[in-house]
């Protein structure tokens, strides 16, 4: 049963946002997409553990372009995912938080609350977003295996993630084309 929709936004600005969020859903396939081709490019057909510390932890160029395009990809694919959530969660569409560009912490609390998101799907997209930041900012402590795990993890939830977030946008009433 579709819950009506709680914002006060006209017709034009709803269509405007469900096509937003139409394109979100377009960019995070084909960065999942590009996810699986660059490590299929550059590593096979997997994420072998010990290549992949070898590529991480080397002091090549062209070892650090190869692990950049798979942490790169694996970036755009969570961002995407997140700014899905915000903008869906933002007051201009469902309305669960009253800002218009929510911080991701609230987000994903008020998906929790709202059974948009499991506990776990919390849990682990919370450790992906703080991950992505440290990798984003070339933290030193990052270790290969915290990344390729986190890579392997999101790959593999992804899916479910997916279905996850458009079944609780179609249960308040937000049908994507």
């Amino acid at each position: 049963m579709s819950e009506p929709l709680s914002t006060k936004i006209g017709q034009k600005a709803l269509a405007a946002e469900k096509a937003r969020l139409a394109r979100f859903f377009q960019t995070i396939n084909k960065h999942r997409q590009a996810l699986d081709l660059a490590i299929e490019e550059n590593f096979g057909e997997g994420l072998d553990p010990t290549e992949w510390r070898n590529v991480f932890d080397s002091p090549e160029p062209r070892d650090a372009n190869r692990t950049m395009v798979v942490t790169g990809d694996h970036s755009a694919m969570l961002n995407a995912y997140v700014e899905i959530l915000k903008a869906a969660a933002g007051s201009r569409l469902i309305g669960l938080l009253p800002h218009r560009r929510p911080h991701v912490e609230q987000v994903f609390q008020a998906l929790l609350a709202d059974k948009g998101l499991t506990k776990a799907q919390v849990e682990m997209l919370n450790g992906l977003y703080i991950l992505e930041g440290r990798l984003e900012h070339a933290s030193p402590d990052v270790d290969a295996e915290e990344v390729r795990d986190a890579v392997e993890r999101l790959r593999e939830a992804f899916p479910e993630l997916v279905e996850s977030a458009r079944a609780w946008l179609h249960r308040h009433g937000v049908e994507l084309q």
